[in-house]
């Protein structure tokens, strides 16, 4: 896990099941991201996980750096003009926009689980 001192703390705590948690202070910016899977890359690490929120989701998949895609559709509805969503930033005009292939869907109770690949 890659994460920052703060979150390693708190992940430590709250769950403890990581294998290794790595702390890189700042790697928010395009500069810092690509800094951070550089050193990822050098250590040995070629796959990736990322828990993010919508802004580091919107930063990778505008540097093409997302291979697939899972999504969580809970019975919940949030909205509003301050409401999260799984890709924040600038967006991306539909011409442009990331096209995705469904590969599994899962239902567990209410809630479905998207399994999709990113068509690069």
């Amino acid at each position: 896990m890659l994460t920052s001192s703060l979150g390693a703390q708190a992940w430590k705590v709250s769950h403890g099941k990581f294998e290794k948690i790595l702390v890189l202070e700042t790697f928010m910016g395009r500069t810092k991201l690509i800094q951070a899977l550089k050193y990822l890359t050098n250590i040995g690490i070629s796959k990736l996980v990322v828990l993010g929120g919508g802004n580091l989701i919107g930063e990778m998949m505008e540097l093409d750096l997302i291979d697939e895609f899972w999504l969580t559709v809970c019975p919940l509805v949030l909205g509003g003009k301050d409401a999260p969503t799984p890709v924040e930033g600038k967006g991306f005009l539909s011409k442009k926009a990331p096209h995705l292939e469904l590969l599994t869907v899962h239902q567990v109770e209410h809630d479905v689980f998207l399994h999709y690949r990113v068509k690069h």
